[in-house]
């Protein structure tokens, strides 16, 4: 093509793009002047594409040179301006950027207008300069650039109370634009149909939440309303987790309790993908002529999902209120859930400030502690686990000790259960092996293990267990379906695990013969567990091999034997299909509670999976323990479970735990610390 072709250009482009992540700055700006040259030749008169060129030398110099940056900016925002009139989200993004610049020079009445003008031109019908006005939610060209310009002008905002103003309505601002950006993303979040947007989507999100617990919490403490603002924190950090699998397990809920037909589950998925083409059209900027049809459509089948989802709310209120009705659990719900010896601690890092916040909630207190995030804490977090792993006694007990200081807060005597919702990396720490006090002990016996002191269990958010509680079964039947394969194909590279075959019988004879169900060895295949059978069982325990892919969630598995339809792996995304309706669900296997960290939803793996597939309560491992301190464990947790079946499982887990501890022999953390409970 020569050099001076349209593809060059756009080659070009590109590596000046892989330049700038690289940080090889000068390489990028090179590139990205060819570009520009090329484009200047085939478009004399100007074009989006030089526009897009000057853009992003503008953000290769706002690393270094930002009065140069700001000029290439200006040139673009001119060009683009010049190609798609007043209204584009291009224009949006570049407005952005030259916001971000004043913001910088602590400019913040001209940022505060950069953004809102980027807001203007991102919103069809919304022209309003004043900066305490922000558009209808659905109103836009780009969903995800209007969610940046909104979050940008509430940065601008608090950042201007603090470096300025010192007045409380730059604040309320603040959090009403954040808010405005909560209801955005729930709207984008619900009009996507991919699960990996969603939860791209929850990356972003999360520094929308992030933001508004840092502000929400600040509000209270200098605003006699302390009470309100301290819930609407509480508020923001639950809403960063696990919001795609909240989503995912009410659509299910929906689909599978609410007796609404399969055509109308079809024509609602069919509905929501034409918005989300219309919407993807629309915000590359068509032609004047194909906008006007594109919006006049997207009217159209706005109109026409209205209508069904009115249809859905008359015909069908089950399925309505199950899919579309989710709110947000307030701390009042919460509270009316919990006894007088029972305290949740939600955990939030905010990873941009450094900080961790505590929700402490008990039946009748409220509490938030808000603590510097020490530079060391993602090095103590993976020594935590290096420690327990690998049974490294110095590292295990400086890391718990610096981990217990931030983790572990002071309690009324009176709690003895703990429901921890963990955030980001704590996801994947035993809390149980923290300790409750200062370590004076020499041996794992005398140590103050967290367990010793509190029953506890972990849930995904305060959402997900408000959700399941609403869910949970009257009126547990003693029904078991136990399975071990014990041996494995050799193209699997696994060892056997001749302790489950022990473990499994010895559970089975806890148990009435009516209700159990045990599969070992060939019958522990992979076509009876996806057979449907599993429904019918109140508790499920599987004592097999289990792995995590923390690169791709969805082919995490768990090893069972190859049947005549099936290879024997049921991966994660298997798992989701499965019909469960269990009150515990038991993975007796390797590493079974790991899985990839994402922001915005935690850890993403096979506890996930059974979540969403039905189980209310699961025990998952973190690491690989012999098989035979497993067995013991688990026997010693199922005769307490029946011979205690008022109490709830979290308390059985702990006093199978400190039975191991009290008889020494597997009395290290090692042993009894990666089986948790992940429920109510």
């Amino acid at each position: 093509h020569g050099k001076e072709h349209r593809k060059i250009a756009i080659a070009s482009t590109n590596i000046g793009t892989m330049y700038r992540q690289l940080e090889l700055y000068g390489d990028a700006v090179n590139n990205f002047e060819t570009a520009l040259s090329i484009w200047k030749k085939i478009y004399p008169n100007g074009h989006p594409n030089q526009a897009f060129a000057l853009f992003n030398l503008g953000l290769t110099y706002s690393k270094g040179d930002k009065k140069a940056a700001l000029g290439y900016f200006e040139k673009a925002l001119d060009l683009y301006r010049q190609s798609y009139g007043s209204k584009h989200p291009a224009i949006s993004t570049v407005l952005n950027q030259i916001g971000s610049l004043k913001l910088e020079n602590n400019l913040y009445t001209e940022a505060l207008n950069s953004f809102q003008d980027a807001i203007i031109s991102n919103a069809p019908s919304f022209d309003v300069q004043d900066i305490t006005k922000n558009p209808r939610v659905n109103d836009y060209y780009n969903g995800k650039v209007l969610l940046y310009s909104l979050r940008l002008k509430a940065q601008a905002l608090e950042a201007r109370h603090f470096g300025k103003t010192l007045k409380m309505e730059d604040l309320k601002l603040a959090l009403s634009t954040l808010s405005s950006c909560d209801t955005l993303i729930d709207i984008i979040r619900h009009h996507s149909s991919d699960e990996n947007d969603k939860i791209e989507l929850g990356e972003s999100a999360n520094e929308v939440y992030e933001d508004g617990v840092r502000i929400a919490q600040t509000m209270s403490e200098i605003s006699l309303d302390f009470k309100h603002y301290r819930e609407v924190a509480f508020y923001f950090a639950e809403k960063s987790k696990s919001a795609v699998l909240q989503e995912s397990i009410a659509e299910a809920e929906a689909k599978s309790f609410a007796g609404i037909p399969n055509d109308l589950v079809e024509q609602e998925k069919s509905l929501k993908s034409t918005i989300a083409f219309l919407l993807q059209k629309l915000s590359q900027k068509p032609t004047p002529e194909e906008e006007k049809s594109l919006r006049e459509s997207l009217f159209s089948i706005n109109r026409e999902y209205n209508v069904f989802v009115k249809r859905l709310e008359t015909d069908y209120p089950n399925y309505f209120n199950l899919k579309f009705n989710q709110s947000a659990p307030t701390l009042q719900g919460l509270q009316k859930i919990l006894d007088e010896k029972t305290a949740i601690i939600s955990y939030f890092i905010a990873d941009k400030s450094k900080r961790i916040y505590q929700f402490i909630i008990t039946k009748k207190s409220f509490r938030i502690k808000n603590l510097a995030l020490p530079d060391s804490f993602e090095k103590y977090t993976k020594g935590l686990s290096n420690g327990l792993l690998f049974s490294e006694m110095n590292t295990y007990l400086e890391s718990a000790s610096m981990l217990s200081r931030i983790l572990i807060p002071a309690l009324p005597g009176s709690i003895t259960d703990l429901v921890i919702i963990p955030s980001g990396r704590l996801g994947t720490i035993p809390f149980e092996a923290l300790f409750y006090g200062k370590n004076k002990g020499a041996d794992y016996h005398s140590m103050p293990f967290a367990v010793k002191r509190f029953a506890i269990s972990y849930e995904f958010s305060a959402g997900l267990l408000a959700q399941k509680l609403k869910s949970n079964s009257a009126a547990p039947a003693l029904s078991i379906f136990l399975c071990a394969p014990v041996t494995f194909p050799a193209k699997d590279d696994l060892n056997e695990l001749p302790g489950t075959e022990t473990e499994v019988n010895t559970i089975a004879n806890l148990f009435s013969e009516k209700g159990t169900s045990i599969v070992k060895y060939a019958d522990a295949s992979e076509d009876l567990i996806k057979s449907g059978t599993l429904s019918k069982f109140n508790y499920l325990h599987f004592a097999t091999h289990g792995i995590v892919d923390e690169v791709d969630p969805e082919l995490s598995r768990i090893f069972l034997q190859a049947g005549k339809k099936e290879d024997g792996n049921l991966f994660a995304g298997e798992i989701y299909n499965l019909n469960l309706n269990a009150d515990l669900a038991v993975l007796s296997a390797c590493q079974t509670g790991l899985g990839k960290f994402s922001k915005g939803e935690g850890v993403i793996g096979l506890s996930r999976a059974l979540v969403y597939a039905g189980a209310r309560n699961i025990i998952v491992s973190f690491w690989s323990v012999a098989d035979e301190s497993t067995s013991q464990l688990m026997t010693d947790f199922y005769k307490i479970m029946l011979k205690n079946r008022n109490q709830n499982f979290r308390e059985t887990l702990q006093q199978a735990k400190m039975k191991m501890i009290s008889e020494r022999k597997y009395d290290a953390p090692y042993y009894w610390a990666p089986f948790v409970l992940i429920g109510f």
